[in-house]
């Protein structure tokens, strides 16, 4: 006998299996260069997108499913179930579409499928729907979906109900108590950390369902180091740290609890003012060095300021997002698995770069053009030592251009210099952190300042205006007295785009590090691969500091510095040294890629991986003062 639930559902599942594989097909489309098309990969791709379709299916009909049940049997096919049923199908269709564009516009930016970014910008829905619109013609694009729908239900109608009789209520409650026996068991039985299983990046992301990707996120988008990761002993992993952590200079405090050092300057301190820039998606392969021959120069501030300043040409960003590049230079820690603690709770009164500077009598301020609420930014630094100076406190009159994401560069660094003025004038030195916000999605910026419109140019004006903001600021800052005793930082939060076909593509964490000061720092390129963690010990070292150390990061331009990175992709976490990737996943796996090293030499790459990542997922117990 056939069952009258499958019969009713089955119009709705073979819509929505049709649209989820033509959605596929988009996003191959758009990551055709990079997708593997061998046959054993594409099956696996096929049958990931229909496991993940089908979980998703069975929680967006259970409304649907509990309506069929409680329909009473003398309802059925009448006008009442006709109008109900024709209602949701029709809403049904939409929302599938709707998801289908949403995941095109996600996977254009970050080609991925939905992950806990897409669960955070669901918090921060003014910004992202702003930016959005700012960016797609979206008015058009809900329409097209309207008329969509409307095709679809006018070709569906007649398949939508059945001439099987409905079943008594008993036989239907039997069956819905099967249905979400299914449910319950896709919950505990499938993981998304566990189906990607193909060797490709693109592949595995686009195998993935929208919705079930976006769900699965929002309620496993925190992952504890030692539940899901490979792990040693604590003890030897504390052994180990000190070894990577020693150097002359340094002395530990408690060398059997923890890493808490202290940092010991032979020569005496220069308490110099100190701006750093943490560059929206200011990706390496935008410094004109790095673009191919014939590409319009777009980096000419920037290229000017690495030849004239301290230049780390191989720097790595810790992540993908600002809030691990603003994790990177104020605790100076390893990208840990899931949320940076930026977003984490108990995140107040941390032992960070802002600790120091206040304790050694420096003005601290977080000046950012946006709204700092976003990404708990305004909160992290406002409890961490910071007096937060975000847009919200701007006089009107110093916003001259505005988008999505606040106001325009050149606006925000004309602030951070009047806020330089008041701490000088006051007789006090200034510790200055701000992240810059053109170089975005919608990669609009005032007219007339460079010659790229914006409407025509996207990230290539935004990277070519981020720079000319950065031109105009050092042009401006350089006529006031405090300009000869202020080391200028110039560091990118994160790249323009970390997808590859590797597990881990490194050139997607690869970004430029300046250290710009003329009259403190000598011109100087670094070729040495560093980490975005040593930003912090790096800029310490330079002011000659004494001062207590709970960093992981160590200063670069130490004799006994030994280079090594981390990168992350939220549940992978990477671990690099002479270009072999350890990467550690769930569930206490690993990978490498790169270079291929001896049996010794791997099992050394990753104990020191597993010491790091170990014990700086204590971080509370680390960094609470």
């Amino acid at each position: 006998m056939k069952s009258y639930l499958l019969q009713r559902l089955k119009p709705f599942f073979y819509t929505f299996i049709g649209l989820e594989f033509l959605i596929l097909f988009g996003k191959i489309y758009q990551s055709f260069d990079g997708f593997d098309f061998s046959l054993w990969e594409l099956t696996k791709v096929f049958a990931v997108l229909l496991l993940t379709s089908v979980i998703a299916f069975l929680y967006m009909m259970l409304p649907y499913v509990l309506y069929l049940v409680f329909l009473p049997q003398k309802k059925q096919n009448t006008r009442f179930d006709k109008i109900v049923t024709t209602f949701i199908y029709a809403f049904f269709v939409y929302m599938t579409l709707f998801q289908g564009a949403s995941t095109q516009i996600f996977w254009d930016e970050f080609q991925a499928a939905f992950n806990f970014i897409a669960v955070d910008y669901l918090v921060y829905t003014n910004e992202v729907i702003d930016n959005i619109y700012q960016s797609y013609p979206v008015n058009w694009i809900l329409f097209s979906l309207l008329v969509l729908t409307v095709a679809f239900v006018k070709f569906s109608y007649r398949f939508l109900f059945t001439d099987i009789p409905a079943p008594s209520f008993g036989r239907k409650a039997g069956q819905l108590v099967l249905y979400i026996s299914l449910i319950v068991l896709s919950y505990f039985a499938v993981d998304m950390s566990k189906l990607e299983i193909c060797k490709n990046y693109y592949n595995n992301e686009a195998a993935k369902e929208g919705t079930y990707s976006l769900f699965s996120a929002f309620l496993k988008n925190e992952l504890e180091y030692d539940k899901f990761y490979p792990v040693q002993n604590s003890e030897d992993n504390l052994r180990l740290l000190k070894t990577k952590l020693q150097d002359d200079n340094v002395v530990f405090l408690e060398p059997e609890k923890n890493i808490r050092r202290q940092i010991n300057s032979a020569k005496p301190e220069n308490k110099a003012n100190v701006i750093i820039v943490l560059m929206e998606s200011m990706s390496a392969k935008y410094m004109n060095e790095n673009l191919p021959e014939g590409h319009l120069k777009i980096t000419p501030n920037l290229e000017k300021l690495s030849q004239e300043g301290l230049y780390f040409s191989n720097t790595y960003a810790n992540g993908t997002r600002s809030v691990r590049g603003i994790e990177a230079l104020t605790l100076g820690v390893p990208p840990l698995p899931g949320m940076s603690i930026v977003r984490r709770p108990n995140n107040e009164n941390l032992y960070n770069i802002g600790k120091i500077f206040a304790d050694k009598g420096y003005d601290n301020k977080w000046i950012y053009g946006g709204y700092g609420y976003f990404d708990n930014m305004n909160y992290f630094f406002g409890n961490n030592g910071f007096q937060v100076v975000d847009r919200a406190v701007w006089d009107k009159s110093e916003v001259t251009f505005a988008n999505a994401w606040g106001a325009a560069d050149d606006d925000t660094y004309r602030k951070i210099i009047k806020e330089a003025d008041k701490s000088y004038a006051a007789g006090k030195p200034f510790f200055t952190m701000t992240l810059s916000i053109s170089n975005h999605r919608p990669y609009t910026y005032p007219e007339g300042r460079i010659p790229l419109e914006s409407e025509k140019w996207g990230r290539i004006g935004g990277v070519m205006y981020a720079d000319y903001a950065i031109g105009e600021f050092i042009k401006e800052a350089r006529t006031k007295p405090w300009f000869d005793n202020t080391l200028f930082v110039f560091i990118a939060d994160h790249t323009a785009g970390a997808s590859g076909k590797e597990e881990i593509n490194l050139e997607g964490y690869h970004i430029p590090f300046i250290i710009y000061a003329p009259k403190l720092v000598k011109a100087q390129r670094i070729d040495t691969p560093i980490s975005q963690i040593d930003a912090l010990p790096t800029i310490l070292g330079i002011l000659n500091f004494d001062y207590e150390s709970r960093f992981y990061g160590q200063d670069a331009l130490s004799e006994n510095y030994e280079s090594r990175f981390f990168v992350s992709n939220y549940q992978k976490i990477g671990y690099v040294k002479n270009g072999t990737d350890v990467i550690l996943k769930p569930v206490r796996q690993y990978s490498v890629e790169g270079p291929r090293i001896s049996d010794n030499a791997l099992d050394k790459q990753m104990k020191e991986a597993i010491a790091f990542y170990q014990q700086a997922d204590n971080w509370e117990q680390n960094l609470k003062q």
